[in-house]
């Protein structure tokens, strides 16, 4: 129960101590701990920059490549004749410019150009992972094709070879869907016929040996999808009347053609469409033409037979006064008889009017009319709020607020415009009476003249009326004969389309970029997030800030070089390294804890096991022997015992045998290789370690060592796990506590504060072990053990020509010297 205790402890003290983390993250962010903590991940960012570039490398490998092909086409729609003659045909502006770009986009010119193109067959090659269009590149091609079943529309036809025969399989290859034929032979099957010709026989072999190829019959309406999410045309400079139109896809030449296409059949269409209504003004001319010519051959045939009946010859006798004003008279007549049938015939081109109704049939019956400036402008807006309509409905349906409110105000429109043609009807037919009371009048003035010249008067001025009428029908047939004539479109391709065989996705260039920023990022995140949950002591400045300066700092031990033995006593085999240098500075600094004469006591304990407390304690007792002062080991740590390893002897006989009275001192102290330094083992492993250090013995031997030795120094056991070296710990002169950078968790100074605070060791100092001193940059951030606990001034990683140890400088020494500064 006391262990779940514990267990539960300790886990809500490192909640805390995270937690606490987080909170003063921005307010206590160690930079140099960051910079130890990235350059140690650097083979992280080199593992994820490997990976980042195989991921970038394949996607731009088995991506399909998009392609662009864009023009760019300025709009000018002329008519020479109608200018000639000085008569409006069109209108203009920026409405006029959007409906042309909603007309190119529409379906019925896409299915226009991919008619023209010829795409009812599409060639490909089927890859490992990616399938290639063959469009303009296929070496071969499916002819005289019949089609008697839709159903394969879309179905891929495997196509195989051997022996200079064909036959065709499905996508899997297993199942064989005709029989062997041959080059240009019909082949005949349930749904559908055809015959196939080579067109490159080296290329066709290419292909086969390659990949698989297949070819799919395809309909507009199969490529309808492709192409709208790739085609996007707009208005470039309305001013200019310029319109882009662009097309992204997998196969650039299937791109400008298709783009080249699109203009080309728009053109033939505005051409039809401007067309049409000045052919449909022309049939309505002819037909009353047709009538009055009609009436003047009526007419001439009357005047025959009257004059032959009564043997007159003319109308000399007449006042050329009367006449002369019933020839004008009958010239307006017949303008305003003419334009009574146009307003007639518009009326009802308005009453029959729905969205589909091509208003461009309606305007030319206006021109050249008295009215045409009245109603030109209502038909106009008409078509505006029509061709905003049908623009919307690309996005919405019918039952859409703004498509509703769009059908009211067109149905307005259109009531606006019969009211607009009534009112001008009303005055037309007023002029009309007008003039023929005028005409009556001055007839009445005719009817003193001899009755039988009063009648042949009276039909040959029917004659005049009839032919006036014909003479002004033929000139207006004529002038919107040489207006269709003249329509041309006038549009200029400023930009061709033409075959860009560079890709625009996937760029390389930016798939890198986002592959380096994504790889700096991640990197970034993850070396933040390994700061966040850093809990390992790496500084000695962390041990000052954590226990708030009430921890004594000796010193630290840098990390050897090479691979070291368990505990082994390394300073008289490399008496003036680095790490030998340090350990004497730590032998000086130990003066300012206690300056008395006489023996002198040191304990040594950490936290848990693996801090390196043995390693200190033999190496520390080797340079204190080194300076001439007598010193002896005792290992009390007796269930985990290294002095004996560390000195290359049995463990027979030591602490445990000399704490149960078994043995003596004399017998239990060896000697070591080094001169002044002696040791004693912890013994065979006894039950009860915890009895034994605590039963009092221990303090009798180690007077009795002190009358033979200036330094007894104790290895204890880690006062973390258990207490048994606490009572040694508070009873020694020197009092020693171990962490290991980057082993020793930051919660370790909590057991230190409780035992200096608990157990009143005031004296207690630490010594901060495997120091990695190579860091150039970060061994400033030690600063406070070279600085203050050596006194030699030491900067990171510069030894000052103390460390003559032998440098490998062979390539893979060098390697494993940059493995081991940056791992």
């Amino acid at each position: 129960m006391s262990m779940m205790q514990e267990n539960i402890d300790s886990g809500n003290a490192s909640f805390e101590s995270y937690r606490q983390r987080i909170t003063n993250f921005s307010n206590e962010f160690e930079f140099g701990v960051f910079i130890f903590l990235l350059r140690k991940s650097i083979w992280i960012l080199m593992l994820l920059l490997l990976l980042g570039g195989a991921i970038g490398y394949f996607y731009l490998r088995y991506t399909p490549k998009v392609y662009l092909s864009q023009s760019v086409l300025q709009l000018n729609v002329t008519n020479q004749a109608a200018d000639i003659l000085n008569v409006s045909y069109c209108f203009n502006g920026s409405d006029e410019l959007k409906s042309e770009v909603e007309l190119m986009r529409s379906p019925l010119m896409i299915k226009k150009t991919l008619g023209v193109m010829n795409t009812s067959v599409g060639y490909f090659t089927k890859g490992q992972i990616l399938d290639d269009n063959k469009y303009g590149s296929n070496s071969f091609v499916v002819y005289d094709i019949e089609i008697r079943d839709s159903s394969i529309i879309g179905n891929k036809f495997f196509l195989e070879t051997k022996n200079d025969k064909f036959w065709l399989t499905t996508e899997e290859g297993k199942k064989k869907l005709s029989p062997d034929f041959g080059q240009e032979e019909k082949v005949d099957l349930e749904k559908f016929s055809f015959k196939i010709k080579l067109i490159s026989l080296a290329q066709f072999k290419e292909e086969m040996r390659s990949d698989r190829i297949y070819f799919v019959f395809q309909t507009p309406k199969l490529l309808m999808q492709e192409i709208n999410a790739g085609l996007d045309i707009n208005v470039m400079n309305p001013g200019a009347k310029t319109i882009e139109i662009k097309l992204k896809h997998k196969n650039p030449k299937f791109a400008t053609d298709f783009v080249n296409s699109l203009i080309g059949e728009y053109d033939k269409y505005s051409l039809a469409k401007k067309s049409t209504s000045s052919d449909n003004v022309v049939e309505f001319i002819r037909i009353q033409k047709d009538s009055v010519e009609n009436r003047l051959k009526e007419n001439e045939r009357m005047i025959q037979v009257f004059q032959k009946d009564n043997d007159l010859k003319g109308t000399s006798g007449l006042s050329s006064a009367y006449l002369n004003q019933l020839s004008s008279l009958e010239d307006n007549l017949a303008t305003h008889e003419i334009e009574a049938a146009v307003l007639s015939q518009l009326e009802c081109e308005v009453k029959d009017f729905n969205v589909n109704t091509k208003i461009e049939e309606i305007i030319p019956v206006l021109i050249g009319r008295s009215f045409e400036s009245t109603l030109q402008s209502l038909i106009v807006s008409l078509k505006n709020s029509v061709d905003e309509r049908n623009s919307l409905l690309n996005n919405v349906t019918l039952e859409n607020n703004k498509v509703k409110l769009l059908d009211r105000q067109i149905q307005l429109q259109i009531e606006l415009i019969l009211k607009a043609i009534t009112v001008v009807g009303k005055q037309n037919n007023a002029r009309r009476k007008s003039i023929i009371e005028q005409i009556n009048l001055l007839e009445s003035q005719l009817f003193s003249l001899p009755e039988k010249e009063l009648e042949l008067t009276r039909l040959n001025r029917i004659l005049s009326i009839n032919n006036k009428y014909y003479t002004i029908l033929l000139e207006k047939e004529t002038e919107y004969r040489l207006s269709t004539a003249g329509i041309t479109t006038q549009n200029v391709v400023l930009n061709a389309a033409e075959i860009n065989l560079s890709p625009i996705s996937p760029s390389k260039s930016i798939v890198y970029i986002v592959t380096l920023l994504s790889v700096a990022l991640i990197f970034v995140i993850f070396v933040l997030t390994k700061y966040i949950l850093h809990d390992k002591i790496t500084t000695l400045n962390e041990i000052t800030k954590l226990s708030h300066a009430s921890i004594g700092i000796l010193g630290i031990v840098p990390n050897y070089q090479s691979k070291i033995p368990v505990s082994q006593l390394i300073i008289d085999k490399s008496p003036k390294s680095l790490i030998s240098e340090a350990f004497r500075s730590v032998r000086t600094n130990l003066q300012f804890l206690s300056n008395f004469d006489g023996p002198k006591t040191l304990g040594i304990t950490s936290t848990i096991s693996g801090e390196g407390k043995t390693f200190v304690a033999l190496n520390l007792a080797g340079i204190i022997a080194y300076s001439g002062k007598k010193v002896v080991v005792l290992d009390l740590d007796m269930r985990k015992p290294k002095i004996h390893l560390g000195f290359g002897v049995e463990n027979l006989q030591g602490m445990s045998t000399l704490l149960i009275g078994k043995d003596s001192i004399d017998q239990c102290i060896r000697k070591s290789s080094l001169e002044n330094l002696d040791f004693i083992t912890a013994g065979p492993i006894p039950p009860n370690p915890s009895e034994l250090i605590l039963n009092g013995k221990i303090f009798n031997i180690i007077d009795k060592l002190k009358e033979s030795y200036d330094m007894v120094i104790i290895d204890n056991p880690p006062v973390g796990l258990v207490t048994d070296g606490i009572p040694i710990i508070k009873a020694v002169d020197y009092p020693i506590y171990i962490f290991r950078s980057e082993y020793s968790r930051k919660n370790f100074v909590q057991n230190v504060d409780r035992l200096i605070n608990e157990n009143g060791i005031s004296k207690l100092s630490a010594i901060l072990n495997g120091v990695d001193a190579q860091r150039k940059g970060y061994g400033g951030y030690y600063g406070y053990g070279y600085g203050y606990g050596y006194g030699y001034g030491y900067g990171g990683g510069s030894y000052g020509g103390y460390y003559t140890e032998e440098e490998d400088t062979s390539r893979w020494g060098r390697f494993k010297k940059f493995f081991r500064k940056n791992k």
